[in-house]
């Protein structure tokens, strides 16, 4: 069911201080989003969302939930002083699965929205075309489910949720001796890194496309803009504003890594030793 530790030897600064992090930074996250949202709306007299504010908006609140619903089990364990297999085996496979979980749910979302900027930029007349925010109501619930249903795997004996030191958390086991568990930990790994190498190259291909805007802007004289063409009219987005979309994927990046490092650089070391 898991590992058990006797007492703590860790204080649980670390964890208060990154759960007040998630929280302050995805809240800060939401404000900037709709006073950029309010902005849109006032400047383009429309009131419908477009489909990157409805993915980053998502790509928030997930992130949001999954802090408030992992975090405070650890400081619980620490004012309890008990690891949460002791107070609660069940308590940790609810642990495991909320942090792959979100884990992976929140870097999909993470990888969408940097694909949406990449396709966006790099194609924009298709982009205007075939893409509406209709796609993100049929994107974000296949997400979801695809997530829900890979990390509830380990219910089944495919994968194991095992306690980690010093007993406040629990995760996929990474290092299991039976064929089907190490499978299913190989498999998580492989997806983690896809997604990460994939949001890596989507966003040096944005900032690529904003330099060559950039420097279309410098030899024409004047701020250029990228044109998309829809049924009725013409959109101009700026480069301004790109650059915005660009410095909110950084910075929900910055979250994401800053919350979930370990659990990444560990599942990379899962592949590395496949390699």
């Amino acid at each position: 069911m898991g590992r058990e530790f006797k007492g703590f030897s860790h204080t649980p600064v670390p964890s208060a201080i990154m759960f007040a992090a998630g929280i302050f930074g995805n809240g800060l996250a939401l404000v900037i989003l709709e006073l950029r949202r309010r902005r849109q709306a006032k400047k383009d007299g429309q009131k419908h969302s477009a489909l990157f504010h409805i993915l980053i908006t998502a790509l928030v609140v997930t992130d949001l939930t999954g802090t408030c619903l992992a975090s405070p089990i650890v400081l619980v364990a620490y004012t309890l002083n008990q690891t949460v297999t002791v107070s609660e085996p069940i308590v940790c496979q609810y642990f495991g699965f909320t942090m792959t979980f979100f884990s992976l749910i929140t870097l999909s979302l993470l990888f969408t929205t940097a694909l949406d900027r990449c396709f966006a930029l790099g194609y924009p007349y298709l982009y205007s075309r075939h893409v509406t925010k209709k796609w993100a109501y049929i994107i974000i619930p296949l997400l979801f489910v695809f997530s829900t249903l890979f990390c509830l795997l380990p219910f089944f004996k495919f994968g194991s949720y095992v306690q980690y030191c010093p007993g406040t958390w629990c995760f996929i086991d990474m290092n299991p001796v039976e064929p089907e568990h190490r499978a299913y930990a190989n498999l998580y790994a492989t997806i983690m890194l896809v997604l990460v190498l994939t949001i890596v190259v989507c966003n040096g291909f944005v900032v690529k496309q904003l330099f060559r805007m950039y420097q279309r802007r410098k030899r024409q004289g004047s701020i250029v803009t990228l044109a998309k063409r829809s049924n009725s009219h013409r959109k101009l987005v700026s480069m301004a504003e790109e650059v915005e979309h660009l410095i909110l994927i950084f910075f929900m990046t910055i979250i994401f890594v800053i919350c979930t490092l370990p659990l990444v650089v560990r599942s990379l070391f899962v592949v590395i030793d496949l390699l």
